[in-house]
């Protein structure tokens, strides 16, 4: 009797439940950016940066931007500049890109400066101009 009573549960409850447990992944998630910037040795933040992705695989969770372009996605390394990254401001083509690269590994990423991503909702495709 409790199994049927578990399925038939209103919409509502699930989506609270959902929720709460959504929250509380992605508390844990910032704190241990926060924590991995402040770790005092290399390993440990390369620690707490591999227990956030694997927290973020298990839920299926995502990363903001800036929690994304602040590790290495190679090592899991915290980037910072001057320490652990080095940042360039390069020209292609008429257009200003700022490379980031990892000093431990020596992975380059390329991110567009001065240019705002544009958003999915206003994108003709969906009807919304």
């Amino acid at each position: 009797m409790s199994k049927n009573n578990a399925k038939n549960k209103p919409p509502e409850e699930k989506k609270k439940k959902q929720n709460l447990r959504n929250e509380h992944v992605l508390r844990t998630m910032n704190f241990l950016h926060s924590a991995a910037h402040q770790a005092p040795t290399i390993s440990t933040a390369t620690n707490m940066n591999s227990s956030l992705v694997r927290l973020k695989e298990k839920h299926t969770a995502r990363l903001t931007p800036d929690l994304k372009r602040g590790m290495c996605s190679k090592c899991k390394v915290v980037l910072v500049p001057g320490n652990t990254a080095r940042v360039r401001i390069r020209n292609s083509g008429g257009v200003q890109f700022r490379v980031v690269t990892c000093v431990v590994c020596g992975l380059s990423k390329r991110y567009l400066v001065g240019v705002e991503c544009l958003k999915i909702e206003s994108s003709p495709l969906f009807g919304k101009t």
